[in-house]
């Protein structure tokens, strides 16, 4: 029985550390918390909220950090900071368009090396592959891609229920599609110049109170109650050179973000390590104790540097056990008991019990649709 939990649990969609590497994406708080960004989309957000009255520390409240600290290029934020500011101003700011304010504010310059890898492309084809291959050097919210469709070029933005991001309310998704809509056609402007708009965008809400704020953020025709957000322009335009387009200098810079990439994948905080032993073996999960020892500090010590990073030993095993649960029942063909086992419960009503608890499904129901769509991905604003 063991023996085939094991081979089970080491196929599915691959190895172990596929599976590992896929699940870094969606457990809460493993990459969320990490300090790694400028402040620079942080900044953006206080100087609007501060313009429209509100404070700044009230802004910042729960995020840990003060205007000083945000005001200084060289702090290190995370996204759950980010987050966290923006639930602020959502709940402070009594109108609907402040995503479509705080877009307008971002350009390309506030993105470091990844805007300058997007300014000197060779082609708009390229710009917007480089967008997407080196988005988590952006202080990832959402995930988005493009697609080509007839004669036009579609940039998709998810659903609610597709995004991993814990307390995502309707009103701070409403905020977080306004800001990328509004980042996305200002980028886009930056790179190619101010002719390049979108020849349309589509909304899965109803109109919204600040729709003619978002046509001019936009300047392009807006509709509403669609089956998907969606922000398309011409096919045509894919093979038009950035104004600062160098075919030697984008080599050089892809090649810095890709380094820059790896590096973020490495130098992780401690609820990485922490979160890298609890998937370590499949099956066998270590207490805290066990973990302090390996990484060389005592459990007081381990604790306290999980709650300076916002989380906990519990919330981590918690999160990792939830979506090992979800992956095991889409990609593998194991039992519901024999998942139970393998995640530690003592018996397979323990599971469902936690599992009901953690998702709002029963296992059978997850595994009848193949997929959990809220836990499903966690991309790039």
């Amino acid at each position: 029985m063991e023996r085939a939990i094991a081979t089970a649990v080491s196929s599915g969609n691959g190895s172990n550390e596929k599976r590992r590497e896929r699940l870094s994406r969606e457990v809460p708080g493993v990459q969320l918390r990490e300090h790694r960004f400028s402040p620079s989309k942080l900044a953006a957000l206080v100087e609007v909220g501060v313009e429209l009255g509100l404070d700044a520390r009230a802004l910042l409240e729960g995020t840990g950090l003060t205007p000083e600290t945000v005001a200084d290029p060289f702090t290190l934020t995370s996204s759950m900071q980010f987050l966290d500011a923006a639930r602020n101003a959502v709940r402070l700011y009594p109108k609907p368009d402040l995503g479509v304010r705080v877009g307008r504010r971002m350009h390309v310059s506030g993105y470091g090396m990844y805007g300058y890898a997007l300014l000197c492309s060779e082609t708009l084809r390229r710009a917007f592959d480089t967008a997407v291959k080196y988005h988590q050097l952006a202080n990832p919210m959402l995930d988005i891609r493009w697609v080509e469709r007839d004669d036009a070029l579609v940039w998709i933005f998810p659903e609610r229920g597709e995004i991993l991001l814990p307390d995502l309310d309707v009103p701070l998704y409403d905020f977080l599609i306004d800001l990328q809509f509004t980042v996305h056609v200002i980028l886009t402007k930056d790179i190619m110049g101010s002719w390049c708009v979108p020849a349309r965008a589509s909304f899965m809400r109803a109109e919204p109170p600040h729709a003619a704020a978002l046509a001019e953020a936009l300047e392009c025709p807006l509709a509403f109650d669609q089956p998907q957000n969606l922000l398309s322009y011409p096919a045509s335009w894919l093979s038009r050179s950035p104004r600062l387009a160098n075919s030697i200098t984008a080599a050089q810079v892809s090649r810095h973000c890709a380094h820059q990439l790896e590096q973020l994948r490495w130098q992780a905080g401690i609820t990485r390590r922490v979160y890298q032993e609890l998937t370590r073996t499949p099956g066998q999960f270590p207490d805290i104790e066990q973990i302090a020892e390996c990484l060389c500090m005592t459990s007081r010590t381990l604790r306290r540097k999980l709650e300076a990073e916002g989380t906990s030993y519990s919330e981590l095993f918690t999160s990792v056990r939830k979506a090992l649960a979800i992956d095991y029942l889409t990609t593998t063909s194991l039992g519901v008991e024999d998942i139970a086992q393998t995640l530690g419960f003592s018996d397979s009503v323990g599971f469902r019990h936690a599992f009901k608890r953690w998702t709002g499904k029963t296992p059978s129901e997850v595994r009848r649709s193949g997929a959990l769509g809220t836990y499903d991905a966690i991309g790039a604003l």
